[in-house]
Formats: C-alpha cells, structure tokens, sequence
C-alpha cells in the first residue's frame, strides 16, 4: 500500500472512530486537527476533500460503512509500523473527550482484531491497556475473543454530521 492511500485509508479510520459512539465531540474533532498539524500522518491528503467523500459515503452506507472498512483492513497489506500508527490514532480520538463508551471499546476491539500486529509490539508502544486486551505473554493475538458475527456499534446521523466543523487549515 502507497503512503497516501494508507493516509487515506487512516483519515477513514479516524473518521469512523469518531463517529463509533454516536455522536462527534468537538473535542475529538480538535484532537483530529492536532495530529493533522503535528505529525505527518496525514501530509499530502487534502483532508477536506477525504471528509467531504466520507459523509457522502456514509450518507449512503451507514454503518455499512464500518464494516467495509474492517474488511478492507483484512485486505491489505499493512506493515506494522502501519498498523500501530492506526491504533494509535484511534485511541487518542477515543480518549480525546476523557471517557470511553461502549461502543467505542467495541470499535477498537473490532478494529484491534482486524490488525495483524502482535501484542509484544502493541504492549511496547502503548503499555498495558484495558481496551486493547492484549497480552503481553503472548506472541499471537487470539482474534476470537474480541471478533463478533455484526457489529454493535452506533454511528451518528447523517444530519448530524453535516453540523460539526471539520475545517483543517
């Protein structure tokens, strides 16, 4: 996968982790901006842009949206550095408004088990953390315990969407 479609790809993923709780907290939106203008993780993508076909999309997918980007994940060929830049991401969006619902520990777990990664690295990078259930014992990740038939997730309204300031300048 080429640099800017895994930006691409990541810009998605931080999209639906914003939106896995329902509702899309300003201040996950500014910790969004915060990333976009103090790291390279999304350098060369025009943001605005990658949002504006994102609500397009989700407007006709909904949640359908998710589930096509867990089973993109499993597709393509993402290196580890890749896959903990995508948690990492992630997790700062979950935790950017100091709490973690349901549906969010849901939609990380999904997309935890979606990731190929393995704990060591993840318990390396991030330390021991509840919502990723990771073991740092074990060499490999066991995708049952985390992987379900649908998802259980709750994105916002389409409506809703189109009322928060998503302006990356």
């Amino acid at each position: 996968m080429d640099k800017n479609e895994f930006k691409r790809l990541l810009f998605k993923i931080a999209f639906c982790t914003m939106g896995c709780d329902g509702d899309i907290a300003n201040s996950e939106v500014d910790e969004l901006r915060d990333i976009d203008k103090n790291t390279s993780f999304f350098n060369d993508v025009d943001l605005s842009q990658e949002l504006d076909q994102l609500i397009a999309e989700f407007k006709l997918k909904g949640v359908l949206l998710v589930s096509e980007l867990f089973e993109q994940l499993k597709q393509v060929g993402l290196s580890p550095l890749q896959e903990l830049i995508i948690l990492e991401v992630a997790i700062r969006l979950i935790n950017a408004d100091g709490k973690q619902d349901e549906n969010e520990k849901r939609f990380i777990q999904h997309l935890r088990a979606h990731l190929k990664v393995h704990d060591e690295e993840i318990y390396e990078r991030f330390g021991l953390l509840d919502i990723l259930r990771v073991n740092p014992h074990s060499r490999r990740f066991n995708r049952a315990v985390t992987i379900k038939n649908g998802l259980d997730i709750q994105m916002p309204e389409h409506d809703e969407l189109e009322k928060v300031n998503f302006r990356f300048d």
